[in-house]
């Protein structure tokens, strides 16, 4: 990956920085803060800085490979001794004389280098030098000190050290702050920033009425003890650690890392400390006597993409996923660009190539894989997953299942094979001769009648299998009968036939596989008599199966677990009756499928049926595997070891003798699947022997000619000595991150915050607090929050209540044309801001006001409405999305699926990230895409529909009441008159347009999984809707105010 431009000065030479919008903008912007303004003195990193870094350090800074004329401009000596800069007098300054050259070919910058300085800024670095040339290290990597909060006199005289910093700077600058926003804007700014969704009218009611002085402050803490803060401040979070339901990769097959956003949540929610919070993601299974929940939140390192397809070597995937660890965990912690040291030393912060691969190697001891492919996919076995149990008492049950299984497997182990070797013979005598006989395969049998209570067609085929068409029911139930000829029938073998018709593996309808919930079988001995039931005793299946979903869950009469299998061609069960059923020529056996309901749509493709008359068959297409069976072709004295070892172990699994045994084992190990099966699971941090790490030149993973390399963090900053020169953890680099001297982890989060309440940052740039991020509108201020945010304990809610009771924060966002002037992007702070929600909060407030939302917490993603064929470029296997079923379409967003190569439409048009990188800033657009969203959306078409029902049941009998009412549910306020008397126009066109046309008006109001109300006039509902639809449109209410 490449960078806007590259390289690294060591830590005794000064640093460089771009202005986030261009120098020249950037001053405009500030009101010409330092030396444009009421600030005299000229500050090199506020207003040198900036200039240079942006026009000159390209070619005169730290990069020797593209350093021209070996003139430095970042190194103050190395200027001087250039001549370059003559402190104290421009008019000898090389560097005053080339900018202000009338000459093409002399002028500085070059020509072609599209860059050009202003007036003001030259004749800003004029001065400069003859003020000295002072200059100064980087701000960023400084470790802060709280500096002094100032005194403001007169009518901004303040106790708030957040507005004492704020005021003091609109004091110089002429401006004066806004007044306290009215409470109903108050409280709904508030709601929304805390929780992410609208406040109830009740309680904006109440807010407005309440004399209580404190009223406010127990507001704030109101929404700070709500599990819903959590969910907000986890939007934010799992951008920047790129937080996805899939790998992202090739297929952008999906992947269970859901645990990990509830840990998030919980986390934000319990108020973690942050430190804690930083020590548990990256090194959470190292911690002594790590919690399960610790586990869980190591899995950070593994919510990079990864890939699993065909052909690609594991070496480059690895030096992949190592880079993309690098760079997302530097801009998260730390602000850094360290990206752009991935291929040479990075142009304007001071670091190196090498140390681009030392931070990659704290990471080394991973155990992971680069080409997933290589063993079976993205199987439990290959992603190292940590099951999350919901409480020690169950934990301890799983543990003591186990301890019980070992001792039966040792039981079983122990067994003498000498003892079975009489019947070992027998049998093998009698599989030789089956296979001579040709009868050693399955049996299919031809169906008789295929059948679905749901109108699905099933069409019996040639080849003896039956195929499924037509309607695809949420969760379908086949019932096939065939003949059963055979006598001492001990097996029956469900078969997925693979066909080109389906999507996906060509097994399921729909999904990336079948689930089938319930095998159940019934038999006549003449087919004339009723069925009776055949009792299943085990089942075998021939391919793997995914984890949680065995062949018992097929067996155990729960509706609610499922057998599924790891995409396979061809998979099957085999089912071992309890007693064989003796059949004959016109016996009857019928087999019932049923799919399931956690499974939507999943339903099985094309399947066959095949009978076996011996004991303990696999599903394999023989009765035995074929390695066993080739063992027993050769004479016992001529086998290898190995072939022994193999049948022996093999014999004990269906010796007649020792059925009690396996059934206890069997017993033991559905009873923990049935625990186990239900608990989340996802990838997680697990150390092994660390691989060997070295620099890639270039970043080129096939070049192995760099330096190894050790783990450590940049060099110019202080270095981590672990204890007994033992080798930098993971562990050991959390420490370092949340240390004290640390000059940029609280800086990073500080400023990401300030973002998150006051639309931007104190630097704008939340990804960069390096040379090319921005200088801070406020420097002081964000050193003072983030020495009180570590000095605090890392207490993320205290810094959360001090920015929210600021009078900062409390401003009207409502600018005078003095200020609007002045300060157009309010970087001053002499107002709030006004902006529009972020893409979950959008949907979340529709549904919130509609009365729809779902509110709990926590839990796996959730997949609402989504348009049809939107997932049709998918391949490997191509699939459908299938919406959930119930309370999954009314979810909040940050539960929503997230798709990275398809992230849902409607986040998409609101600017969410698809997360296949670290996202630090979502950018905010404004576009007639969002507004067609609010208006057919089937998730908006509905919220409105429920939001038409409340306000026909809640909102009076008048149309003025209801557009009152509907006004102050949706927006917290009254409507005024022209917008009752414009609201009410649309309702009656639309009600005249629904009376004469009752058939749009069902279209309407059909949309979504809702009950629509059976006792509301259609042609009302669908008239009230449209104004709900009108009202949810309203860019005041996506907007936090």
């Amino acid at each position: 990956m490449c960078c806007r431009l590259p390289a690294c000065l060591p830590s005794s030479l000064l640093l460089v920085r771009k202005a986030g919008l261009g120098a020249g903008l950037l001053l405009a912007g500030l009101a010409a803060t330092g030396a444009h303004g009421a600030d005299p003195v000229i500050h090199f990193n506020r207003d040198i800085r900036p200039i240079l870094s942006e026009n000159c350090f390209h070619c005169h800074g730290f990069d020797s490979a593209k350093r021209e004329a070996e003139l430095r401009l970042d190194v103050r000596e190395d200027a001087i001794y250039a001549l370059a800069i003559v402190p104290g007098k421009p008019e000898e300054s090389l560097l005053i004389e080339r900018i202000f050259s009338e000459d093409s070919d002399e002028r500085m910058p070059p020509v072609d280098s599209h860059r050009t300085l202003t007036d003001a800024q030259k004749d800003l670095l004029k001065r400069w030098i003859a003020a000295g040339a002072a200059y100064e290290p980087h701000w960023a990597y400084v470790p802060p000190e709280r500096p002094l909060v100032p005194t403001v006199q007169g009518p901004g005289a303040t106790s708030h050290p957040v507005d004492a910093f704020i005021r003091e700077r609109l004091a110089r600058e002429g401006l004066p702050p806004a007044p306290e926003a009215d409470r109903r804007t108050l409280i709904r700014r508030l709601s929304f920033d805390l929780t992410g969704l609208p406040p109830a009218a009740r309680d904006v009611e109440a807010f407005v009425a309440s004399r209580d002085p404190q009223a406010y402050e127990k507001l704030v803490d109101q929404y700070l003890a709500s599990p819903h803060f959590g969910e907000r401040m986890a939007i934010p979070w799992l951008d920047l650690v790129r937080f996805a339901d899939t790998v992202g990769f090739h297929a952008d097959d999906p992947v269970q890392v859901w645990p990990y956003r509830d840990y998030v949540i919980d986390a934000f929610n319990r108020n973690l400390p942050f430190d804690h919070f930083t020590r548990e993601q990256l090194a959470g299974d190292l911690l002594p006597n790590a919690t399960a929940w610790q586990r869980v939140a190591s899995g950070y390192n593994r919510l990079h993409r990864i890939s699993a397809e065909g052909g690609i070597q594991d070496k480059e995937y690895l030096a992949k996923y190592n880079a993309d660890r690098v760079r997302t965990t530097a801009t998260v912690w730390m602000g850094a660009t360290l990206a752009c040291a991935e291929c040479h030393d990075h142009k304007f912060d001071p670091f190196t190539l090498k140390d681009f691969y030392r931070f990659g190697a704290i990471f080394a001891d991973l155990d992971e894989k680069g080409a997933y492919n290589l063993f079976g996919g993205f199987t439990p076995e290959n992603l190292s997953v940590e099951t999350v149990f919901a409480s020690p008492e169950q934990a301890q049950h799983v543990s003591e299942l186990e301890r019980e299984l070992a001792r039966l497997a040792r039981e079983f182990e122990a067994i003498d094979d000498d003892a079975l070797a009489d019947e070992r013979t027998v049998w093998e005598a009698e599989i030789r001769a089956l296979a001579d006989e040709g009868k050693l395969a399955w049996i299919p049998q031809p169906p008789l009648a295929a059948s679905s209570p749901h109108g699905t067609t099933l069409t019996i085929e040639a080849d003896l299998s039956v195929s499924s068409s037509g309607p695809n029911p949420i969760n379908d139930t086949y019932r096939v009968t065939i003949p059963a000829p055979l006598r001492g029938i001990t097996a029956v073998r469900l078969e997925a036939v693979n066909d080109p018709k389906y999507p996906g593996d060509e097994l399921a309808r729909a999904g990336s596989g079948f689930a089938i919930s319930e095998l159940a079988l019934r038999a006549s001995a003449d087919g004339r008599r009723a069925e009776r039931p055949l009792r299943v005793a085990s089942a075998r299946t021939s391919a793997p199966v995914e984890r949680g979903h065995p062949a018992e869950s097929a067996l155990d009469g729960d509706p609610t677990t499922a057998l599924k299998f790891v995409r396979r061609r061809a998979p099957a069960i085999a089912l071992q009756l309890a007693e064989p059923f003796d059949g004959g020529p016109e016996a009857r056996l019928t087999l019932e499928i049923r799919h399931s309901d956690e499974f939507p749509f999943q339903n099985l493709g094309r399947f066959r049926v095949s009978l076996h008359t011996l004991p303990a068959p696999e599903a394999h297409p023989d009765l035995v595997p074929p390695s066993i069976l080739r063992t027993v072709t050769i004479a016992a004295d001529e086998r290898t070891e190995a072939q022994t070892t193999e049948l022996n172990k093999y014999y004990r699994e269906i010796a007649p003798g020792l059925a009690a045994l396996r059934e206890r084992q069997a017993a033991r190990q559905h009873e923990r699947a049935a625990i186990v099966r239900r608990l989340p699971s996802l990838p997680v941090s697990k150390s092994v022997a660390p691989r060997e790490m070295r620099v890639l030149p270039r970043g080129n993973w096939m070049d192995d000619s760099g330096e190894v390399v050790t783990p450590g963090v940049p060099e110019f900053m202080r270095q981590i000595v672990p204890a007994d020169g033992q080798r930098v953890s993971r562990l050991d680099f959390a420490e370092w991150l949340v240390a004290p001297d640390n000059p940029l982890t609280a800086r990073t989060f500080v400023n990401r915050l300030w973002r998150m309440y006051f639309g931007t940052g104190l630097s704008r740039t939340l990804e960069d607090l390096g040379s090319q991020g921005e200088w801070p509108t406020h420097p002081e201020l964000l050193d003072w929050l983030a020495v009180e945010f570590r000095e605090s304990g890392w207490n993320v809610k205290h810094l959360v209540r001090l920015l929210v009771t600021s009078a900062a924060y409390r401003q009207s966002a409502q600018p005078t044309p003095e200020v609007l002037e002045r300060d157009p992007l309010n970087r001053l702070l002499a107002r709030q801001s006004r902006f529009r929600l972020e893409a979950e909060l959008v949907r979340d407030n529709a549904l919130a006001v509609s009365g729809l939302l779902v509110r709990r917490i926590g839990g796996p993603s959730a997949k609402p409405y989504q348009p049809a064929g939107y997932y049709s470029a998918l391949n490997f296997p191509k699939r459908e999305y299938v919406p959930d079923v119930g309370e999954g379409l009314w979810r909040r967003g940050v539960y929503t699926h997230w798709q990275r190569t398809f992230l849902h439409p409607s986040l998409m048009a609101f600017d969410a990230p698809g997360r296949d990188e670290c996202t630090a800033n979502r950018e905010t657009s404004n576009t007639p895409l969002q507004a067609l969203v609010l208006l057919n959306d089937p998730s908006y078409v509905e919220a409105a529909r429920a939001l038409a029902t409340r306000v026909l049941r809640e909102g009076g009998w008048t149309a003025n009441r209801r557009v009152r009412w509907a006004f102050r549910e949706v927006l917290g306020r009254p409507a005024d008159a022209a917008e009752v008397a414009l609201l009410r126009e649309l309702w009656e066109r639309q009600r005249t347009r629904y009376r004469t046309d009752p058939a749009a008006a069902q279209e309407l109001i059909a949309i979504g999984d809702s009950p629509v109300p059976a006792d509301l006039n259609p042609a009302d509902l669908a008239a009230w809707t449209a104004v709900a639809r009108a009202i949810l449109n309203l860019h005041e209410t996506i907007t936090r105010p």
